[in-house]
């Protein structure tokens, strides 16, 4: 059965993801505008979210509690188990691009650690928006990753035929090389590389990409994946030794 979307936990995912965008967190009424929701309604979902460690209240604000992180923990899926900071710093030390790690989040990806200073990057940083898996490059490592049933049925509820269309081409290519690209990407100005980050037991966790500028990216395209194809191989090889 296709996964559909249920309002009530869509009400309790937008407030823990409202909350976490928040270092200095958010009084009920700020919340409730920001989902657009009853007051009365979001009290009832943050006293439970309190209850089980899933926010934390101070002096009449929510801060996003343990709980999401030792779900993480205890699944051992954490991109940052397999990728730490410096291998993205290092990355873009070699490519002189910037550097995005994204992760899966539903039908979207989120970018959950980044190296870069140009406007788009640092946006991306600090708002962690959603972004559609089609449209991203690490969007379509990810989906070449589903199994082909649960591919079939993600790309006929898409709305974007011509995006299925244009994806239903490269996925192929994909799975053959481990590589995605985005031509069109917002971020950086133009075009995107993206390549899978897997866990202890080889299963894909994440994806990293390389942004930068279209006429910068594609003069460059064989060298960029041959530079992603050898980090990403040198990360798995440092998971499979430890």
């Amino acid at each position: 059965m296709p996964a559909r979307h249920h309002n009530t936990v869509d009400r309790i995912t937008a407030i823990l993801e409202e909350v976490a965008l928040e270092p200095n967190g958010l009084t009920l009424t700020m919340l409730a505008k920001l989902i657009d929701a009853p007051t009365s309604s979001v009290q009832g979902f943050v006293n439970g979210l309190v209850a089980c460690g899933y926010l934390l209240e101070v002096d009449r604000r929510y801060y996003l509690g343990p709980g999401p992180y030792i779900l993480t923990l205890r699944a051992n899926r954490m991109p940052a188990r397999t990728v730490d900071h410096q291998d993205l710093v290092a990355l873009a030390g070699r490519t002189d691009c910037s550097v995005l790690l994204g992760v899966r989040m539903g039908d979207d990806v989120v970018y959950v650690d980044e190296v870069g200073d140009s406007p788009e990057v640092q946006f991306v940083a600090k708002a962690r928006a959603r972004r559609p898996l089609l449209e991203t490059a690490s969007g379509k490592i990810v989906l070449a990753d589903m199994p082909e049933a649960d591919l079939l049925r993600f790309l006929r509820n898409s709305p974007d035929r011509d995006l299925v269309t244009t994806f239903l081409r490269e996925v192929p290519m994909i799975r053959e090389t481990g590589i995605a690209v985005n031509p069109k990407s917002p971020i950086a100005g133009g075009s995107a590389i993206g390549a899978r980050v897997e866990d202890n037991q080889g299963e894909l966790v994440a994806a990293v990409t390389l942004v930068g500028r279209t006429e910068e990216i594609q003069p460059r395209f064989d060298e960029l994946a041959g530079i992603l194809t050898e980090a990403t191989a040198s990360w798995n090889n440092r998971r499979h030794s430890n």
